[in-house]
């Protein structure tokens, strides 16, 4: 059965965010960029994790202190505030008459529905919530089985200490460009994201396991092939969802990296490895890395 590559956001990259946190004693979680003017730090993030990852290893917590300002994928509390919460769910949300058992098959329907009560939760509470949005809740839900939390997520574990310790926190992205990109996913065929998506979800837990090996050993090469390979049959959601972010975020990094002002910056793992990933994207600007 062919998996849903575009879901990678909603499973694949999400297991890569936690994967990071999982084994965030291994070298590869931490990098150090050196320009001529000053020092950051690139740190894998993981948005849930279990509370035996803590506390991180004194590298981490060394690299984080050296720095003045902490820099996330969006501002956390932006992300938490209820004006965002209000917009997710007016993103999420279908328009009436439509639901997800008018949108889906019959057969598809049955599928999402059999996972769902799997889950613990009643296809009536996903209703009137877009596919992108129901398979994603199945998807945490799936990994809170598994012991992970995302309230112990390590963006929200330094955003905490950035508040308490006075640090400036800055966002690379808007929350409303991070919600856009989840919402383009509304334009799937249903029945093929939902089918997709549950094949994925139904893999979860074995991926999580080949990617924690890959992280351990600090392969990160194997950590792009597996990446590579969700998104293989997709290349317009790779370049919109990895690499023109990169790219984007490289340009903001190579202005903080000239400000004379050391900068932790804590974004999902995925975007790390491979040609066009964020470290090799900032070699060939001619800055010095180093793993830790």
């Amino acid at each position: 059965m062919r998996r849903l590559k575009p879901i990678i956001t909603i499973s694949c990259l999400t297991l890569v965010f936690t994967l990071s946190a999982l084994s965030v004693q291994a070298k590869s979680t931490l990098w150090k960029v050196s320009s001529e003017k000053g020092a950051m730090y690139i740190q894998g993030s993981a948005h849930i994790l279990k509370a035996e990852n803590y506390p991180l290893a004194p590298e981490i917590e060394q690299a984080y202190s050296n720095a003045a300002t902490l820099v996330l994928e969006v501002d956390m509390g932006e992300m938490m505030s209820p004006r965002t919460q209000q917009l997710i769910l007016s993103k999420a949300m279908l328009k009436q008459p439509d639901s997800l058992q008018t949108m889906l098959s019959p057969e598809v329907y049955t599928q999402l529905e059999t996972v769902a009560a799997e889950s613990g939760i009643p296809l009536a509470a996903l209703q009137q919530f877009k596919p992108w949005f129901a398979t994603m809740t199945l998807t945490i839900v799936k990994m809170k089985k598994m012991g992970l939390d995302e309230n112990l997520g390590l963006d929200r574990h330094f955003y905490t200490r950035a508040q308490q310790d006075g640090k400036k926190v800055i966002g690379l992205e808007s929350i409303d460009f991070q919600i856009a990109l989840f919402n383009s996913l509304a334009e799937e065929n249903p029945d093929d994201f939902v089918t997709r998506a549950l094949a994925e979800i139904d893999q979860i837990e074995h991926e999580l396991n080949r990617l924690l090996e890959a992280w351990e050993t600090g392969d990160l090469q194997a950590l792009e092939t597996i990446i590579n390979r969700c998104f293989i049959d997709y290349p317009k959601q790779y370049k919109t969802f990895i690499t023109d972010r990169n790219k984007a975020w490289v340009r903001q990094l190579d202005d903080m990296l000239n400000s004379g002002e050391t900068h932790m910056v804590v974004v999902g793992a995925g975007h790390l490895p491979g040609e066009e990933g964020v470290i090799n994207l900032l070699k060939k600007q001619g800055f010095s890395v180093e793993q830790l």
